[in-house]
């Protein structure tokens, strides 16, 4: 170290020092001021007024917390006071303001001259010595800079820094305080010594004078007796407190606030009432009242020598239907608790004999005199309602000591309680038109019966009893399956039912608690179609909601792309926002994944009702699988790898994981939005769908009322029927407002079925068809059968032309949809293989150069994406189009694109490779296309299995009859069987016509199975087994035996005919999703069309038919190979 760094150090010290002296002045005076300031008051305070305690303890509290926070704030002060050498060297150089940054500056050269000096120390000693060879200037200057501050230092007044404007000030206040408080101790007198002494120990001050009166006082009382013990003070805000002993030890408790008019009225001015109350006083107690300062003298209350309780011993015998076994047990009081109708025996053990016991009810006044024995007595006391009892003792003397009062609680017999767990409140009957009833009850002593009550229409309520338990039960659950085939309910009718629960109440008598009123409806398909829109109206607005935030999350990434490609390094925030991308598309995928339920929801909705439209829920199944392909795994691998991206750091990795994401996102909005429209036109098909329900229905209960109206004997059983014919009117008002908002709907998409829907529209006016209905019901009501008869059968034959034309507006409208759909398909097909056939004339062109090419398949290019949009257009139409279309497509626009760069790069032989590759995916979209439209035109549904769907239920419906029939067959039934457990003589003939009908079900089966296995796989699964057991049973018919296991085998016949439709359903679902792997598509040739298409069309047969000859010409064949080889060479490498 130099010596005149040593010396700027030096003079730097005594800056120092100089500072720390102001500091501790600062600090020192100003709290000698404040403590002096602090004592003076506290003096001033208690010499001027006159203090107790209390008062004592607060002000001594005063001055400690006083004290303590001067001394915190001193310690504070001073720790902020220290300072850096640094700061030393400023506050020294701001004496000569003019050079005050001169020290500071001087101080870090010296610094930088340490380093320099410990580096050059570790140099090595070579290199130490040409150092030495060359002294540095640049050091020298420094010394002399560092060498000019130290003397400069040596000059500065650094006493100055020491001075501190405010000190005169504090110290004329520090002295005014000590003359003050000197000058109050010497006023003071004698005085001061005392007020020292206490505010030093405030126990040593006086109390505060506190006026205290206490009640009763001392107190003669009778044993049991209740004492309320009032303090009233005055001059003292604490609260009394109560002071007990019973022996050698006094407790302590809070006296609580008076209320009572009687304290209030005995206080006098000023006074605060406490009090207390002491109850069933038994032995003698003294007592005194502390408030404040100030306490009582000590008071007995004195308790005379009366018979009083020592213990108390209660038995219950229960009622009987209780199943509780008589209960004894020593009690505290004499309270009493038991269930109505049981005896309960009191009884109390006394300090001494009494003469008398009586017992006492205090609201029903009944008396009940007890037995006596010695220092005992008893009461057998029937418990039937609640009351408050108390128990009055007599001495030999005549004085008389009250027990109690004691509860006496009769507790009722609850009735039971019931749970229904299913079915919901309101729901639909199932195909098998079964219900499962799942249920329980609890008793506090036990369910006897479980029972269901129901009615069905209008008829009268039914009681059955579903479990009985003869000794009672506390839990009971049961699972009943309830069978309604003989309620013989129709479409929108409904069963009202409960459960109810019985007790077995033997004292009151037994307790029925039914549940809330259910309901199980047969809904009718007007009803099913209906609830199934405005479930698609839901999708439509969830996927709509998608959609936007889709494009939102579309428009974010392209931007956080473009921001990402222009960085060299990711910042926090396009982390931040590339992580809100990824977890807002999560948010998507999961409102996806809730539509595709929903959709899957109503499909087998649809197909679990007996209003099964196959057509409808094959394509509700297609669009589920549509929506699942938006959040399949290559959006969810592309979601992962922008997480592993974002965990690498790197930009340019990021930019292309976000590259990859977008055009997964681009595709989930073109599938989402092909959804929507898809949707739509469904919605629109269900609509006609239930205006064809629900003309049926109309056409079906018209003809009921008809052939109920035709066996009305009497004008009252025509009025009875009004009210169906009422239910008609409105049904066809319905149908009027639905054919009003189809014909609205469908003007711009079919005008011809628009009109339909104004003219069935006018059909179902009030001027129409209601206003004859109107007339009919009229008829009725009035009890004119002949006139009612004509107009209803009138109504029949319009309704039945209804119910032909609305079929016909809904078919009308699905041929034509078809039909356009059919010819834009060909259409679009036809501009592919053109484009196609272009492309194959650039390959076969020997003459044109690369550029010309270049701008030819531009031109191409230009003309495939508007292809495509028609394409995509087409495919928001129909589900017949598969993603292997749009797949070819985009191969082909990618292919394209590679061709014109090549080009561009007079890049010939890629550039022919572009072309060629796009020319096959060309012609593999058109083949696509054609098939499409085959398989459209050659369908009646979109599944072509709703015939064979159809026929499969008629099966059912027909095995349903038969296994009915064979229960009523089967022996001990009843009818026909003998009641002896056996088949009567005339029965064989029976079972062979039984037999014959099971034959031509299994016929029957078999067809539908031949039909549908005519494709690949088996829709219907195995179903050859069933046709087995079906033979099986037809042989026990034939043979004569009919029994239980003929009937269990019937019935699994019928339920596996049951499940057939939703079976093939599921298994064509799971085909169609079998044949859309998420796999990479191989690239090949366009499979052969129909020659049935090659017929129909020779254009496209011929542009086919170029497809399979070798694009490229002879005259660069040759090259095309070499290129091909050495490109086979680089991907081995």
């Amino acid at each position: 170290m130099s010596p005149a760094r040593d010396t700027l150090l030096h003079h730097l010290g005594r800056a120092r020092r100089a500072l720390f002296r102001r500091a501790a002045e600062r600090t020192a005076l100003p709290l000698v001021a404040l403590a002096a300031t602090l004592v003076a008051a506290a003096l001033i305070v208690a010499l001027a007024a006159t203090l107790y305690r209390g008062q004592y303890a607060l002000l001594r509290l005063a001055l400690l917390a006083g004290g303590a926070l001067l001394a915190a704030a001193a310690v504070w002060r001073m720790l902020r006071e220290h300072l850096s050498t640094e700061d030393v060297a400023i506050a020294a150089g701001s004496l000569e303001p003019e050079r005050k940054d001169e020290l500071l500056t001087a101080l870090e050269l010296s610094r930088e001259a340490e380093r320099d000096a410990e580096a050059r120390s570790s140099v090595a000693a070579a290199r130490a010595g040409a150092a030495a060879a060359h002294p540095d200037s640049s050091a020298a200057l420094r010394d002399a800079a560092i060498a000019v501050a130290a003397t400069r230092a040596g000059t500065l007044p650094l006493e100055r820094l020491a001075a501190w404007p405010a000190r005169g000030r504090w110290l004329a206040i520090a002295a005014a305080a000590i003359v003050l408080a000197v000058g109050a101790a010497v006023a003071g007198g004698a005085r001061t010594p005392r007020v020292l002494a206490h505010i030093a120990d405030p126990g040593s001050a006086p109390r505060a004078p506190i006026g205290l009166r206490v009640t009763p006082g001392a107190q003669e009382i009778e044993g049991g007796a209740t004492v309320v013990v009032r303090a009233y003070v005055h001059g003292s805000s604490a609260r009394a407190r109560l002071l007990t002993r019973r022996g050698a030890e006094w407790v302590e408790a809070t006296m609580g606030n008076a209320d009572e008019k009687e304290a209030r009225d005995g206080a006098h001015a000023g006074e605060r009432v406490y009090e207390l109350r002491l109850a069933n006083l038994k032995e003698d107690l003294h007592y005194r009242v502390r408030a404040g300062d100030a306490e009582s003298p000590a008071y007995a209350l004195s308790v005379r020598d009366l018979p009083r309780a020592t213990g108390y011993r209660i038995r219950y015998d229960y009622p009987a239907y209780t199943g509780l076994k008589p209960e004894e047990m020593q009690a505290l009081t004499g309270d009493l608790a038991a269930p109505r109708g049981t005896k309960a025996r009191l009884e109390v053990t006394l300090s001494r004999d009494a003469a008398s016991a009586t017992l006492i009810g205090d609201r029903s006044g009944a008396r009940l005199d007890g037995a006596r024995g010695e220092r005992i007595v008893r009461f057998d006391v029937p418990i039937r309602a609640d009351d408050e009892i108390t128990i009055r003792l007599t001495d030999a003397r005549g004085r008389r000591a009250d027990l109690g009062p004691f509860d006496l609680r009769a507790i009722p017999d609850r009735p039971p309680t019931v749970t229904v767990l299913a079915p919901g409140v309101v729901e639909d009957v199932s195909r098998d038109m079964t219900a499962t009833i799942v249920a329980g009850a609890t008793d506090d002593h036990g369910v006897r019966k479980l029972l269901l009550r129901y009615r069905a229409r209008e008829d009268a309520p039914r009681v059955e009893t579903l479990h009985e338990e003869k000794a009672g039960s506390r839990e009971l659950a049961i699972r009943y399956t309830w069978p309604l085939q003989t309620l013989n309910l129709l479409p929108g009718e409904e069963i009202a039912y409960q459960v109810g629960a019985v007790d077995g109440n033997g004292v009151d008598g037994p307790q029925t608690t039914w549940s809330d009123e259910r309901r199980l409806r047969f809904p009718s398909a007007t009803e099913i179609l209906a609830s199934m829109q405005k479930e698609r109206d839901e999708t439509i607005e969830t996927l709509e909601e998608v959609l936007k935030g889709a494009r939102e999350l579309q428009q974010k990434s392209e931007e956080l792309s473009r921001d990402i490609g222009r960085s060299r390094e990711m910042t926090w925030e396009q982390r931040q926002q590339l992580q809100k991308t990824a977890e807002g598309e999560q948010k998507l995928r999961e409102m996806v994944d809730k539509a595709a339920q929903q959709l899957q929801q109503s499909a087998e909705k649809l197909s679990q009702s007996r209003a099964l439209n196959a057509e409808l829920v094959q394509k509700i199944n297609e669009l589920q699988q549509l929506l699942s392909q938006i959040k399949d795994q290559s959006l969810l691998r592309a979601m992962q790898r922008l997480q592993e991206m974002l965990r690498s750091m790197q930009p340019q990795d990021v930019e292309r994981a976000m590259q990859n994401f977008k055009v997964t996102q681009d595709d989930a909005v073109k599938n989402i939005q092909r959804t929507i429209e898809l949707l739509k036109q469904i919605r629109m098909e269900e609509r006609m769908e239930a205006a064809s329900e629900r003309a049926a229905e109309m056409e079906r209960r018209q003809i009921a009322l008809n052939d109920s109206l035709a066996r009305a004997k009497t004008p009252e059983e025509a009025k009875a029927l009004a009210d169906a014919q009422k239910s008609l009117e409105k049904m066809a008002a319905e149908q009027k407002a639905a054919m009003d908002s189809l014909a609205k709907d469908l003007r711009p998409m079919d005008q011809e079925a628009s009109k339909q829907a104004e003219e069935l529209s006018q059909e179902m006016s009030p001027q129409g068809m209601q206003q004859e209905m109107q007339q009919a019901e009229r008829s009725m009501s009035q009890g004119e059968r002949a006139e009612a008869r004509e107009k209803t059968q009138s109504l029949q034959k319009r309704l039945q032309k209804a119910r032909k034309k609305t079929d016909e507006m809904r078919e009308g409208f699905r041929d034509r949809k078809k039909n356009q759909l059919a010819k834009e398909m060909e259409e679009a097909a036809q501009d592919l293989l053109d484009i196609a056939s272009m492309q194959q004339g650039m390959l076969s062109d020997d003459e044109s150069s690369v550029d010309d090419r270049a701008e030819k398949q531009q031109g191409l290019e230009e003309t495939t994406k508007s292809a495509a949009k028609r394409v995509g257009d087409i495919s928001k139409q129909t589900l017949f189009l598969t993603p292997d279309v749009a797949q070819a497509l985009g191969r082909a626009l990618q292919n394209q694109e590679s061709a014109i760069g090549r080009y561009s790069q007079q890049d010939l032989l890629g550039g022919l490779m572009g072309t060629k590759e796009s020319t096959i995916a060309l012609n593999q979209a058109a083949t696509g296309l054609l098939k499409s439209k085959e398989s459209m035109q050659g369908a009646k549904s979109s599944t072509g299995m709703s015939e064979a769907m159809q026929q499969l239920q008629s099966l059912a419906g027909q095995q349903q009859g038969l296994n009915e029939e064979t229960m009523g067959m089967m022996p001990g039934q009843g009818t026909p069987g003998g009641m002896d457990g056996r088949l009567m003589p005339g029965d064989g003939e029976s079972l062979s016509r039984m037999a014959a009908e099971q034959e031509a079900i299994r016929r029957g089966l078999e067809g539908a199975m031949e039909k549908m296995g005519q494709g690949s796989g088996k829709p219907l699964g195995n179903m050859g087994d069933l046709a087995e057991e079906m033979k099986g049973v037809e042989q026990d018919l034939r043979a004569g035996r009919l029994d239980q296991n003929t009937v269990n085998k019937q019935q699994r016949i019928l339920s596996r005919l049951l499940d057939a439709p939703r079976s093939v359903e599921k298994r064509d679902y799971s085909r169609k999703r079998m044949s859309r792997p998420g796999v990479d598509v191989v690239r090949s040739s366009p499979g052969a069309l129909s020659p049935e298409l090659l017929k129909t069309r020779p254009s496209l047969a011929s542009l086919l038919a170029k497809g399979s000859r070798d694009p490229v010409t002879a005259k660069y064949r040759a090259l095309v190979d070499e290129y091909l080889e050495s490109l086979m060479k680089e991907g081995g490498r």
